[in-house]
């Protein structure tokens, strides 16, 4: 039996016995309320990492952790509904040692740190977490900054205890899109999709606690209307032991390399070729604006260097008709330089540099066509 059923066997037997043991339990002086910072992993969905509430009771024999950023993949057209914006995720509790069994066997590291919260403060988060497993307020909708696995546990915190996070943490400074980009350095293509795909929201400079390690950081300056620390102490549960290798695949190196070829075998029906992918990039990333109710893929500029008007110039490249061939492919090389401009201040503009010089170099190449008509 694989690990992934085992601990949904566990997962499953933990919540029977939970919806019995919750019911109108009275936590005990002596129950600690924890939050559970993890480590990324090296999953797309892990790469940011993750943030869960633990309740532990010694005197009535309770200990669980609630985690907001369940998803079923087994949910009916899974991708569309991910991709649109709304797949329903949910809320749900396990046992701490099934949890960190699950974290220590992935190898992602595990802080936990213990609030100073009152008695009463303690009740209202047991009872408002049990009350939101016991009905439809289980299932909501992601939002990849508004409303994820920290800014909620951030939220009901807040709900539940007369203390206020602080958000002058090191990230107060810069846009939510360079905050993004500092976690994915050793995963170069997620982050050339990842600043492809979303537009102007994610340049608003950082407004909201809304990744593990930002609650994690601010939890610590916190403090109380007492003006006590809100977090009494921060433990290491679990140690990630570094394995961070070089990937022969995933890097900058490999995407310069198809470039390359591109540019210097320097055939006709190759630069076409490329020209429709970034052509069809570009209607995708329209699409994905109309279609999608997330929000960080609106306003996406990248269409300016996913340009649909590639396409146009990929035909264009095997016809005669030279007045419309010069005008096109001017107004899209026209669009480069702006965009080109655009971006120089963006944290994206070197990963995305490559590409831009290549687009140019084809396009002065398609001009030249105008007159030669070979390439």
């Amino acid at each position: 039996m694989t690990k992934k059923y085992i601990n949904c066997f566990l997962l499953l037997t933990f919540v029977a016995i939970f919806k019995t043991s919750a019911q109108n339990l009275k936590l005990s002086d002596n129950a600690q309320i924890s939050i559970l910072t993890c480590d990324v992993g090296q999953e797309l969905h892990t790469l940011f990492g993750h943030t869960a509430i633990r309740i532990n009771d010694p005197e009535n024999s309770f200990d669980a952790v609630y985690n907001f950023g369940y998803f079923d993949f087994n949910t009916p057209n899974f991708y569309w509904k991910f991709v649109k914006g709304d797949l329903r995720y949910f809320v749900a509790v396990d046992s701490f040692e099934n949890f960190m069994s699950e974290y220590i066997y992935y190898n992602r590291g595990v802080y936990q740190q213990n609030l100073n919260v009152t008695p009463s403060e303690k009740q209202n988060i047991f009872e408002d977490l049990t009350k939101t497993l016991q009905s439809d307020n289980k299932f909501y909708t992601y939002k990849f900054i508004d409303k994820n696995c920290t800014t909620m546990i951030a939220d009901l915190i807040t709900k539940n205890t007369k203390t206020v996070i602080l958000k002058n943490i090191k990230d107060q400074n810069i846009t939510n899109r360079s905050i993004l980009y500092g976690y994915l350095g050793n995963h170069f293509y997620e982050n050339l999709g990842i600043n492809v795909i979303f537009g102007t929201k994610v340049d608003q400079k950082f407004y909201k606690i809304f990744l593990p390690l930002q609650l994690l950081e601010a939890l610590k300056i916190t403090k109380t209307i007492q003006n006590q620390p809100f977090c009494v102490s921060t433990k290491t549960l679990n140690i990630q032991s570094s394995e961070k290798t070089f990937s022969l695949l995933n890097n900058c190196f490999t995407l310069i390399l198809i470039l390359l070829i591109i540019v210097v075998i320097n055939k006709k029906w190759l630069a076409s070729t490329y020209f429709v992918i970034l052509g069809l990039m570009g209607f995708f990333l329209i699409g994905v604006g109309f279609y999608s109710f997330h929000e960080e893929v609106w306003g996406n500029y990248n269409i300016f260097l996913f340009n649909p008007l590639y396409i146009l110039v990929a035909i264009l490249l095997h016809s005669n008709n030279q007045k419309i061939h010069k005008y096109v492919t001017s107004l899209v090389a026209i669009t480069l330089v702006f965009y080109f401009i655009f971006i120089t201040s963006k944290s994206f503009f070197v990963l995305f540099l490559p590409i831009m010089i290549t687009n140019s170099i084809l396009l002065f190449r398609n001009y030249d066509v105008v007159k030669s008509k070979k390439i």
